[in-house]
């Protein structure tokens, strides 16, 4: 019995998974706590959604801030019409819904910064899901006699999708870990610093207490020290 490629696609829910986070195809992370990909520049179909989703977004901040235009209008100039009091209204609600707006893509923006390296490896695992369906497509017209059986070599092709499969679940772990712990990377020479400084302080204490009870306690110590430095040593490779 033939493997079935499908098998092998890595879906959304696979990915949000690996990644942590919600993911689609023009959001990673949501609409409000994550960014757009940059892929969606790239297909007219994702372009198309993306700018529903702005207009969307733009009428549900009008609704919330209605009540800042009452607000605002509920005590009119002596004299000023209801037409001029009603333009005054609509200004004052777009005026700070266009606000919250850009503010809204601005935050999309800069988010994007720091979730760029997973949208490339999304990217790369849509490529892939792509040649998965090209494979299935290959085998429904071979199964009609539209292509001939050998056209490809099918187990060569799964094995190697296999692989790049595994590959690419292992960047998304990777990815992942190293986004969730960018403040412990950040600080990583403050770390190494207080790590040797610490070190320096148990070679002074053990060459001190070298003949006391506490000699040997101090001696582990320094071993643990020197693993722990080790290992973050490894880390920052």
């Amino acid at each position: 019995m033939q493997s079935d490629p499908k098998d092998l696609r890595i879906d959304e829910g696979e990915l949000e998974t690996l990644s942590g986070l919600d993911i689609n195809d023009i959001f990673v992370g949501g609409i409000f706590g994550g960014t757009y990909r940059p892929s969606v520049w790239r297909n007219s179909k994702k372009l198309f959604f993306f700018f529903l989703t702005e207009i969307s977004v733009f009428v549900l901040i009008l609704v919330f801030t209605l009540p800042i235009g009452f607000i605002l209008t509920q005590n009119p100039t002596p004299g000023m019409g209801e037409i001029h009091r009603a333009l005054q209204f609509l200004t004052i609600n777009l005026s700070v819904a266009g606000v919250l707006m850009l503010g809204w893509n601005f935050y999309l923006w800069n988010k994007q910064k720091s979730l760029a390296p997973l949208a490339k490896l999304l990217d790369e695992v849509d490529k892939y899901n792509e040649v998965i369906k090209a494979v299935e497509i290959i085998d429904k017209l071979a199964a009609v006699g539209h292509l001939p059986a050998n056209l490809i070599n099918r187990d060569e092709v799964l094995q190697v999708l296999q692989v790049t499969r595994e590959s690419l679940i292992c960047a998304l772990m990777t990815e992942k870990i190293l986004r969730q712990h960018k403040s412990f990377i950040a600080r990583r020479h403050e770390l190494f610093t207080n790590i040797e400084n610490n070190l320096l302080t148990l070679r002074t204490l053990e060459v001190n207490s070298q003949a006391s009870e506490y000699g040997q306690l101090l001696n582990e110590a320094l071993q643990i020290g020197m693993s722990v430095y080790k290992e973050v040593k490894k880390l920052q490779n």
